[in-house]
């Protein structure tokens, strides 16, 4: 049985943790977001685990967050950018709800990204390589059951939109 949580997929810089906030509240749920999961249980910030410990040891916190959602039922749930981007994540998150791909212009989304704090993979890399990366995501990201496109619009107008879009959706159910 498909769960009933509203997941918010995307891009650094998508919104993701800013419209969840937004979107739970204006639902009457509550606010989950999976880096904030890694964190309260690793102990350290997301950066430190980076460095310390390296992406592929992120990735399996991550993994292990992806498994403490089963438990969670009406929520909106906020992912880190690269969570749905192996294989078998985005079924198993459509597994947990309604998987919603916050879209975004690329060179918007790193602008924001950059205002918002410290982020690893955007750390040493080129332009290029971002780039490379926001390609590779974008084929995980496109296999979620709704998109809205963010570009140019305020939290607020973004919000409207997933709400929009996922009353559609409910009503395309009846």
């Amino acid at each position: 049985m498909r769960g009933d949580n509203v997941i918010l997929v995307g891009f650094m810089g998508a919104g993701k943790s800013v419209i969840g906030r937004l979107l739970a509240r204006r639902l009457g749920r509550c606010f989950v977001e999976t880096d904030d999961m890694i964190v309260a249980r690793d102990g350290r910030p997301i950066p430190e685990i980076f460095r310390q410990d390296g992406e592929e040891a992120f990735r399996r916190l991550e993994a292990e967050a992806v498994e403490a959602l089963r438990s969670k039922t009406g929520d909106v749930i906020a992912t880190g950018g690269g969570l749905p981007c192996r294989e078998g994540r985005m079924d198993a998150l459509r597994a947990l709800g309604t998987v919603v791909w916050l879209r975004g212009e690329l060179p918007e989304l790193l602008a924001r990204a950059r205002r918002t704090g410290a982020r690893p993979m955007l750390e040493r890399r080129s332009p290029e390589e971002i780039a490379a990366l926001h390609r590779a995501r974008v084929a995980y990201y496109a296999q979620a059951d709704l998109v809205v496109d963010t570009a140019g619009l305020g939290v607020d107008q973004v919000v409207a939109r997933v709400l929009a879009a996922l009353r559609e959706r409910d009503a395309a159910r009846v």
